[in-house]
């Protein structure tokens, strides 16, 4: 990753905002989480990528604005070791699935970021899942919750280090 790239569009953009586009959680067919007793073995695996970014051009009450729109998954799913005949290959079973995309949209500040899709790039696989992840990680808390799962309480932040 290009570190001055990243910096044009750390100085260039300015959160604007950080929305909801999807979402979809489901149980398992005949899984019933308050009575199951698999609920106590079930692990936590959890997803989070960006997914595409694009620019907007537009109207916002009245004044012309540039947006930078960066789409995020999110996904947890939450499973159990699988106990099927001898010989099968192991798959977990999953039991609960959570998902959701998320839009996180940035004001243009400096209109060369335009022409600058590496720095855009860098922004979005380095910066965007900062912006988006407390929303994420109330969404999946509180969706648990409805689902009449155990709570779920993610870190405040937690994301890979680049293998570079």
């Amino acid at each position: 990753m290009n570190h001055e790239a990243l910096q044009r569009a750390k100085d260039g953009l300015q959160i604007q905002d950080v929305f909801l586009a999807a979402s979809s959680s489901s149980l398992a067919e005949g899984f019933d989480p308050k009575f199951d007793p698999r609920i106590e073995n079930m692990e936590l695996e959890l997803r989070h990528i960006p997914k595409r970014s694009y620019l907007i051009n537009g109207t916002h009450e009245g004044e012309e604005i540039s947006i930078f729109r960066v789409e995020i998954e999110a996904g947890a799913r939450q499973t159990v070791a699988f106990n099927g005949q001898e010989g099968e290959e192991a798959q977990p079973e999953v039991l609960v699935r959570i998902e959701a995309t998320f839009m996180a949209d940035y004001l243009i500040l400096d209109p060369a970021l335009f022409d600058d899709r590496e720095a855009l790039d860098s922004f979005a696989l380095a910066n965007a899942s900062y912006h988006v992840w407390p929303y994420w990680r109330e969404f999946l808390s509180t969706q648990a919750v409805r689902m009449n799962l155990p709570k779920i309480m993610l870190p405040i932040v937690q994301f890979p280090k680049s293998k570079n």
